[in-house]
């Protein structure tokens, strides 16, 4: 630990904590946002203290940023981006055949913006993509009901 700040040292520093650090130090002082040259000029010429206090606060929001990013994120597990995208599309479409099916009944309790014509081709569309989904899982041997035990 530094004996004036009591703060653990730094680890060494990436190129991109550098630049979040350096972002983040520019909208803290209200620099020209539009002007990566002033900040980066300020920035340069910035006591060491401050300069390291905005790399721990760099470090913090990569940290958190990188905790935030879905496990699936990394195109690691295709399959299982692929499974989920699938639900969530056939859970939309048949939110969206339901509504239609109450305009067809009259008992939507709202009144459309959008033509009826646009939203009926909109589900067309969901139907026949989840279609080409079905066939791509089927080529690939992905099962698409399957269960991420994760997501359990």
């Amino acid at each position: 630990m530094s004996e004036e700040t009591l703060e653990p040292p730094l680890p060494p520093i990436d190129a991109r904590t550098e630049a979040v650090a350096e972002r983040l130090f520019g909208l803290k002082w209200a620099l020209c946002k539009d002007s990566t040259e002033i900040i980066h000029e300020e920035w340069q010429t910035a006591s060491e203290w401050i300069r390291d206090g905005y790399v721990r606060q760099a470090i913090e929001v990569l940290a958190a940023a990188d905790q935030a990013q879905p496990a699936s994120a990394d195109g690691g597990d295709y399959e299982e981006r692929m499974r989920v995208e699938y639900r969530e599309l056939t859970a939309r479409a048949g939110r969206l055949r339901g509504m239609l099916q109450r305009y067809a009944d009259g008992t939507l309790d709202f009144e459309l913006v959008c033509p009826i014509g646009l939203l009926s081709r909109q589900l067309d569309v969901m139907d026949e993509y989840a279609v080409l989904l079905r066939h791509r899982a089927k080529l690939e041997h992905v099962d698409l009901e399957e269960q991420d035990s994760a997501t359990e």
